[in-house]
């Protein structure tokens, strides 16, 4: 394959055949179309530098980036299968064969849009699982004896203690993808006679997501616009794990930034770093938890506060203090509509008067799978389309085979007015909330972008 050399320079690409590996390097995001054509005009490993300035002489200008763990690097299933094979001869984790597999194995998972990986032993092998648009599907299974070396290398990578293995342990680590930085948190479980990883990914490139980015319909922007708008007050985003509330959250954030307002979080973990935003982790470990940590940002003189979760009496409690003496807080709490939501707070000794006056707004919302765009033809003509039921989809090269392509927000909101605030005081289970998510869903159902499985989720 002959490479247009006047092309790549174009992009802010400048490649150097080395001896051994071939140089990238590389001024903004590559697209992964343009690594796969890089892959297939040498037969050597590629590696991408990140330089970060499309001025002057790319390979003059590589910096401290490019020592960075080498997750960067292009990989294909072809190609990790290779090193699956050579990890087997591996005789610890530092070893090359563990190094490189870890690395595609890194490589792949983000380049697929997994939000998490799971690596998994059971007693004759090691599981890999990735979790794509909240649906977990089996990836690769390794032999049993590489599991230790590769859990012992994502350890060390994340500064956990390797040696301990009988209690769970959480850490991270950071990887430069394309020219991106890439946040893992890692979990570790111990199981029976190994250990348990899940390694979940954070991509910064979200931390400039605004609301109208997210996907949300008109009126629940203007509902937010309205909520956000006011000095003080508390605002409620609600839904199970893994409904997009802490993507709703953070782009209410973004939103807020640069009004001259003082912004500050308490978060367990800081998922995604953003500028202007003074942001705090809960610590357990030295008794720093939610409670803890508000009461110490309620000190340092802030505007907006978001507290990740309200999940104990203590923290709803100064979370409401907080709201009724002028700061504008924003929160989540684990509720399936507006009205439970409210009963949750009610339920954790909340004071109904109290709840009426500084609520602003409730906001509940649930992600659904969209169907991949280079075959829904086939899925929409598939039994899967008109089941009640999850059915597999046959999906095609471009979904992995899953048949869908992305996630998309749907939401219903109950803005707090004087009719509603009367009724938290006398009895919360008599608001009566229109459930939006379900009619959104049905059009999306009836626009055939989802197939009806996804519509129950929501009824």
């Amino acid at each position: 394959m002959q490479l247009d050399y006047d092309k790549l320079a174009g992009l802010g690409i400048e490649v150097k055949d080395a001896e051994k590996e071939v140089l990238v390097f590389h001024s903004d995001e590559i697209f992964p179309s343009t690594c796969h054509e890089l892959s297939l005009a040498f037969d050597k490993p590629l590696k991408f530098v990140f330089s970060g300035s499309k001025s002057g002489s790319l390979i003059k200008q590589t910096s401290k980036k490019e020592f960075f763990p080498s997750f960067d690097q292009f990989s294909s299933e072809e190609e990790f299968s290779k090193t699956v094979r050579t990890a087997v001869s591996a005789s610890d984790e530092n070893d090359a064969p563990i190094v490189k597999l870890l690395n595609n194995l890194l490589s792949l998972a983000i380049s697929r849009n997994a939000s998490d990986l799971h690596l998994d032993v059971n007693q004759s092998s090691l599981e890999i699982r990735f979790r794509i648009d909240g649906v977990i599907s089996t990836f690769a299974s390794l032999e049993r004896d590489v599991a230790r070396m590769l859990t012992t290398r994502i350890k060390l990578l994340s500064e956990l203690d390797i040696t301990e293995r009988r209690r769970p342990q959480d850490g991270s680590m950071s990887m430069n993808y394309y020219g991106r930085i890439v946040d893992i948190r890692v979990a570790t479980l111990p199981v029976l006679d190994n250990e348990r990883i899940v390694l979940r990914f954070f991509s910064g490139i979200n931390k400039t997501s605004q609301l109208p980015d997210i996907g949300l319909k008109q009126r629940h922007l203007d509902a937010f616009s309205k909520v956000i708008s006011k000095q003080a007050g508390l605002i409620l985003v609600c839904g199970p794990t893994g409904s997009g509330k802490t993507t709703t959250i953070y782009a209410l954030l973004s939103s807020l930034v640069g009004r001259g307002l003082s912004i500050m979080s308490i978060e367990d973990p800081v998922e995604i770093n953003l500028d202007e935003v003074v942001q705090t982790q809960v610590n357990e470990k030295v008794n720093f938890g939610f409670a803890e940590g508000l009461r110490a940002l309620l000190r340092n003189d802030p505007d907006v506060i978001l507290v990740g979760e309200i999940r104990d009496s203590d923290t709803a409690n100064i979370a409401v203090r907080a709201a009724m003496t002028g700061h504008l807080v924003i929160s989540t709490v684990h509720a399936n509509n507006p009205v439970s939501a409210i009963k949750r707070l009610k339920d954790l000794g909340l004071d109904k008067s109290i709840l009426a006056e500084c609520l602003l707004g409730v906001f509940t919302q649930r992600l659904l799978k969209h169907y991949c765009p280079e075959c829904k033809h086939i899925s929409q003509g598939s039994a899967a389309h008109t089941s009640s039921t999850q059915i597999s989809l046959a999906g095609c090269n471009a979904c992995h085979n899953s048949g869908f392509k992305g996630r998309a927000p749907v939401m219903s909101h109950l803005l707090i007015d004087n009719v509603v605030k009367t009724q938290i005081e006398r009895n919360p289970s008599s608001i009566k909330v229109e459930n939006e998510m379900l009619e959104e869903a049905k059009d999306l159902y009836a626009q055939g972008k989802i197939p009806f499985f996804e519509v129950t989720k929501v009824s």
